[in-house]
């Protein structure tokens, strides 16, 4: 499991005061790069480096607790599931008192940077994902 730690600012609030919906993938996509950094392989070394990358093709999300100005949160993600072209990952976003927010999924493809196609998943993506994979998580 990987823990990224993020903060609710004004430009992610609606005008109810509560968290604007689709913000919650901020939060999602803040996690998965921040992920990726860490082990090796940040974002620009995705897009300017590998031959190879990965695209979302499936997210979701279910809102459990409104998120409010101010509130401090730790978003765990685990890889739920490794496919041949496709790997699917899962995020819990808690408040720092451990309140579960809300959750999100998404399934991404790997594909090959020059012709678009899918492709199988890089063995060194593949490495990193199965780090944090958990394939008991519901």
């Amino acid at each position: 499991m990987f823990v990224a730690k993020n903060l609710v600012r004004m430009h992610d609030m609606d005008m109810a005061g509560l968290l604007y919906f689709p913000r919650q993938f901020r939060f999602v996509h803040d996690t998965l790069e921040d992920f990726m950094s860490q082990e090796g392989m940040p974002f620009e070394s995705l897009f300017y480096e590998k031959e190879f990358m990965f695209v979302i093709v499936h997210c979701e999300s279910d809102y459990f607790h409104p998120m409010k100005l101010g509130d401090h949160l730790e978003v765990h993600m685990v890889c739920k599931e490794i496919g041949r072209t496709s790997f699917t990952l899962l995020y819990h976003i808690y408040r720092e008192d451990g309140l579960e927010l809300g959750q999100a999924k998404s399934i991404h493809v790997t594909i090959d940077k020059k012709t678009r196609n899918k492709i199988p998943v890089p063995k060194p993506l593949k490495d990193v994902l199965m780090k944090h994979c958990c394939r008991d998580t519901p």
